[in-house]
């Protein structure tokens, strides 16, 4: 696992179909980063195009709280650090400061039902910077 240094950006793909998309970044406590996916970039729920700030539709309403972090919009970037789901934070398209609550391996993933990663196909390509 790397451990970035400070103002030495790095950047990692992050495929629609994986369940955890393992980054080989180690997030440090305490330390803070910025998460950007730059340009117009999209990844596909089914036939749905999204970017990484995702996306609604009225008529799934009543499948959001199957979604992985159910309060988040389908398919946007999630963050986490590790893979128990306790440490989970939106990344989205663009996350400025985000202080790390612990150390540990950044992981990410699109927002969708645990079971539906079968139809998601597409990549983002996501640049982290270790800002202090």
């Amino acid at each position: 696992m790397r451990k970035l240094q400070i103002g030495s950006p790095s950047v990692t793909t992050i495929d629609a179909h994986k369940y955890w998309n393992a980054t080989d970044i180690c997030l440090e406590i305490g330390a803070s980063y910025r998460f950007e996916v730059e340009g117009e970039q999209f990844w596909y729920d089914a036939r749905i195009r999204s970017d990484a700030d995702g996306y609604t539709k009225p008529w799934l309403h009543w499948a959001e709280m199957f979604r992985r972090k159910p309060n988040e919009n389908w398919f946007s970037l999630i963050g986490n650090i590790g893979q128990s789901g306790e440490q989970e934070f939106l990344i989205g398209k663009k996350l400025e400061n985000y202080k790390a609550t612990s150390s540990g391996e950044l992981f990410c993933y699109a927002n969708d039902v645990p079971i539906m990663y079968f139809n998601n196909h597409g990549a983002l390509i996501l640049t982290i910077t270790r800002l202090s």
